[in-house]
This record gives structure tokens, sequence and C-alpha cells, in this order.
């Protein structure tokens, strides 16, 4: 059987141009997660005319930018066809007012020579200079030619027509000031090729080639990320410090312009002691930033809000995608609060950020403002993550009460004992009735902290024992959302009259639980007996009458012997 060259031909053609594309990152097709979308199915597009056979020289092409905002996660992935322009799914609102500038690359697609320049090259995320290409791009592409630019409108939509057969680089150079992202630069060659590779979930693929292509560029969003400090570092009971680590990707923001002002900031749990919030640090790629030099902290009630100062704002745009981290922090001082889960502590932080026009000044505002420009809730609301949101972290706490009972009368309770309370040696078993009483060589809980005072709990005149608040898990750290948490209870002197017991009589295990205990409900009832005592002199009763028939027993062996002694005198 004899292959077909022409056939041979195309696939190697159509397969060099989609290494090229997708390696550049030139086309994507609109993600919830990653990906921006439409402003609606693009109803009225017409597909575009699809050819066969060699690449056409004579033939103009066009492309169809589609801009739009981040999908905030509630609706399905979207997907947008190069074809058509047609979503699959529900897009988010279209961006009107986002420029960019497309360079022609010089390429000569009609030869294999053209596609092979193109082939594993990966566009740098700093491709363009403002109007302009990089020194990087220049190097690689020395024909590359500014083409014009073109500005989104009506939704998102941007048309270039006129296109000669090449490859052509867009940069997004400009947008609303609202606008602080920008979308990754992009590669699309002119005829695109249509084939299976390169489909990406879209529709049965034509295998032809597309001169009038539509593209869904990738936007250079902010990554967002939280999570919380495993708690061991900082203290197991309630008073403890808990930390809160966010972080933020730096946006790239154009040539020309400068931010505004970006803030971080998390509307801590109420539950939280005002007193003792605030901020452990502050970090840019792992640099640590200087506090009132490059940020300032404010508390306002339970909100923390980490500020730039423009010594911040300028060392931000000068490390564009790299990694900015703030450590919130608190001490817990109770578990329940009206309208919330006791024991559940919710957090998610907010990233604002805006940029402005400085044309020959790379200068942030001398004073940015500390205050946010919208207030987040201090709870965080049901449902999907909120643009400009992280997502949301849980840490669990729950009370620990034991019943300090008469060993005589279980209905008696005695007041004044005192317990201890150690981490388990094994934290967490499959099962909450697994808990041990051993706790290893672990150290007694502290007050709070790490140091300091053992917490020590006292049985009340209703032989209640209560610690307050004691760490259970979060859902960051393993295992995660676990529901219970092994602890050993120690005690350590029993009420005046009764046993301290000793040894391994001492310790009991316990499975702490989220939350907090019903009243009259306990997780361990902790029985006493009472101390012996020295013999004391008994004065009637069965004692008295043994002591006289043993008294008069002694008398007559005593007379007995007095007589044998005479009569053996005598004799």
């Amino acid at each position: 059987m004899r292959a077909d060259k022409t056939s041979i031909g195309r696939r190697v053609i159509a397969s060099l141009g989609v290494v090229a594309l997708l390696a550049s990152g030139s086309f994507a097709p609109v993600s919830a997660e990653e990906s921006l979308g439409g402003a609606g199915a693009a109803q009225n597009n017409q597909a575009a005319a699809v050819y066969f056979g060699n690449v056409d020289k004579t033939k103009k092409g066009s492309v169809t930018i589609h801009k739009h905002e981040h999908q905030d996660g509630s609706k399905p992935a979207v997907v947008g066809n190069h074809r058509t322009g047609e979503y699959t799914g529900t897009p988010a609102e279209g961006i009107d007012g986002v420029k960019f500038t497309y360079f022609k690359l010089g390429l000569d697609l009609s030869t294999q020579a053209g596609w092979d320049a193109l082939q594993n090259y990966g566009t740098p995320p700093n491709a363009c200079t403002g109007d302009d290409l990089s020194a990087e791009v220049k190097q690689k592409f020395p024909q590359a030619t500014k083409v014009g630019t073109v500005t989104t409108a009506n939704g998102g939509k941007a048309d270039v027509t006129g296109l000669d057969v090449d490859a052509y680089l867009f940069c997004e150079t400009d947008a609303p000031a609202d606008v602080v992202d920008r979308a990754a630069p992009f590669i699309v060659t002119i005829p695109f090729p249509d084939t299976a590779e390169n489909q990406q979930n879209l529709p049965t693929p034509t295998n032809a080639w597309l001169y009038d292509v539509h593209v869904f560029p990738k936007n250079g969003k902010t990554k967002l990320g939280k999570t919380v400090e495993q708690q061991e570092q900082h203290g197991l009971s309630i008073g403890s410090e808990v930390r809160f680590p966010v972080t933020a990707q730096v946006p790239r923001i154009a040539d020309g312009n400068v931010f505004k002002h970006f803030y971080i900031v998390d509307p801590m749990d109420p539950r939280f002691a005002q007193d003792s919030l605030g901020v452990e640090s502050v970090t840019l790629n792992n640099l640590p930033l200087t506090l009132d030099t490059d940020y300032k902290v404010t508390v306002t009630g339970s909100l923390v809000t980490v500020s730039f100062t423009q010594s911040g704002l300028t060392k931000l745009k000068l490390n564009p995608g790299t990694e900015v981290k703030a450590i919130f922090k608190g001490k817990l001082e109770r578990l329940d609060h009206a309208g919330l889960d006791a024991g559940k502590i919710k957090n998610r932080a907010y990233v604002y950020s805006d940029t402005e026009p400085k044309p020959g000044d790379d200068n942030p505002p001398a004073e940015p403002p500390t205050t946010p420009p919208t207030t987040p809730p201090l709870t965080p609301p049901p449902g999907p993550t909120p643009p400009g949101g992280t997502p949301e972290v849980n840490t669990f706490w729950g009370d620990l009460t034991l019943k300090k009972v008469d060993a005589g009368d279980s209905d008696t309770p005695l007041e004044g004992a005192k317990f201890k309370v150690y981490p388990a040696a094994i934290p967490y078993p499959a099962t909450a009735d697994q808990c041990s009483k051993d706790y290893g060589n672990n150290s007694a809980i502290k007050k709070a902290g790490t140091t300091g005072e053992d917490l020590e709990a006292i049985s009340d005149k209703d032989g209640k024992v209560e610690f307050k608040g004691l760490f259970v898990s979060d859902d960051q750290n393993d295992p995660k959302s676990k529901e219970f948490r092994c602890y050993v209870v120690v005690e350590t002197e029993a009420p005046a009259g009764f046993v301290t017991p000793q040894g391994e009589n001492a310790k009991f295990a316990v499975a702490v639980k989220i939350g907090k205990n019903a009243e009259g409900s306990y997780d361990l009832t902790v029985k006493n007996n009472k101390r012996d005592t020295p013999d004391l002199p008994l004065t009637g009763g069965q004692g008295v009458a043994l002591m006289l028939i043993a008294g008069g027993i002694l008398m007559i062996i005593a007379v007995g012997s007095g007589f044998v002694f005479v009569r053996r005198m005598r004799g």
C-alpha cells in the first residue's frame, strides 16, 4: 500500500503549527479555572471557511480577539471555538477598552523553515516592552515588524483583518484602570491548523487550514493562595496564636503604568481577641519587606489590612510574576459566637490592586491610601470564591469537659480536683475509641503557646472540669478536617480526703471533638476513693464482747497456772 505524499506533508505542516502554537500559549480554550471567556455565545459569527492542501501565500487572514473577565467558578467550564467564535457554556462579561499591539514575525509559512522557527518556542511573558518588542524577541525574530494596535469594544471583541500569511505576536499593552492583570503574550499563525492535536475539547476538527481565527487569550491573572500553619508550632490550647499565610502572584502591569494601590486584607473571625490581631511578616519573592517602609498594617475591629507604600509598590512592579506573602495572626479566645458554628473557624483573605497611567514617571503615589476600596465580610459567605478572594481555610477546635465524683456515690460531685492535659503520642488513630493514654515524651499543654505555665483545670462545686478549647484539626494539613484528636488527661491532685491516683491510674484517654459539649454532657467521668485512716479506739459492740471473752480466758489460764505452782511448792 502506497502512502499519499501530499497527505503526509499536510500532516507534518499541521503538526509543526500545533507545536508552535501550543508551546507559545498562543491559543487556549476558556476554562473556569485559568482562562478568559466571552461576553456570551457569538451567535451571529459565521464559521470560517476551511482550506485543504498547501498553504496559500496569496490569501489574507484575520484574527478576532475575545477578551473577558475571569470566571468566578460558579459556572461550568467555558470553551471557545477557534473556528466559529462560539462558546460551550456561559462566559463572563466582556471587557472593553483593552488594547493589543501586534507584530508580524516575518516567517514564510509556506516553507518548513518557517514552521521550524516556531517549533518548541515558548513566548516569554515580557515579549513586549511598551509598544515595542523586547530585545529577546527581536533577536529570535530579526525580521519582526510592528503592524498596529487594536482595542476591544462591544463586549470585549476586537477584529484584525487583512493579515498576510505569517505568524503574529500579540501583546496586551493597555487596559482600563480597574484591570490590573494582563493577558500573556501569544502567537497566532495565519493559517491556523484545525487539527485534532489542537482541538482541546472543541468540536470535531476539520483537519484543514483556517485563515480566519478566533482566539481567547489566557489571562495573566493573579493567583491567590491561603493556608494555615501547623498549630503544633504555636500551641494546642485556646489562647495560642493561629497564623494564616496569604500569597498573591504579583500581576504584570504595562509599561507607563504604576500601581495605584495594592492591599492584602484579612477579615479575621470575631472569635479572635482583637488586641492580638496583626501581621507576623510580609515577604516578596521570599525576601523580607520592611514594616512602615514598604508596607503598613492597620487593624480596624477584626479587619487586618496590609497596604503597600510607594516603596513597596515600586518593588511590586519590578518583580512581576513573583509571590508576595503576608502572614496574618491572632489568638483565639472562645469557640462560640452568635450565628457561627462552634469550634469551626473560617478564614478568607482578599487582594485589591489598581493601576494608573503615568507616562515617563515610574513612581507610584507618594502617599497611597491605606483603606481598601471594598470592605469584605468578616465571615466568608457560602459558595464559590469571589473575585479577589483566596480559597477558604478552616481550623477546627473543641472543648473537653470531665465530671469528678465520689466513688462511693456517683451522684455526688467533688470540688477541688486538679487536672492537666497532654497531647497523645498517637493523636489521630483510625477511630476515636482507639485513643490511648500514652502521651510518650510530650509535655503538658501550656496555658497559651508552647512555653510558660502548664494548662490546669480544677473541678468546681458541681464537679465540672473544663478545658475551654483544644485544637482538633484543619483543612490544610494532614490529616485534613479530622473530626477528633486524642489527648491524655492526668489527675495531679485529688480533693482533700480523697486518694490521688498514681501512675497509669492517673491517666485517662479522651477524644476531643469539634465544637462544644452540650450543657450537662461530659467526655469523661472520673471517680475518687476516700483515703484510709489509722485504727481508732472501739467503745462498744462486738469488739468489746470479744475483748471481754479473751480477757476471761486469760484470767482462767492465769488462775489455773497459780494453783499448779502452789501445789508443786507444797509437795
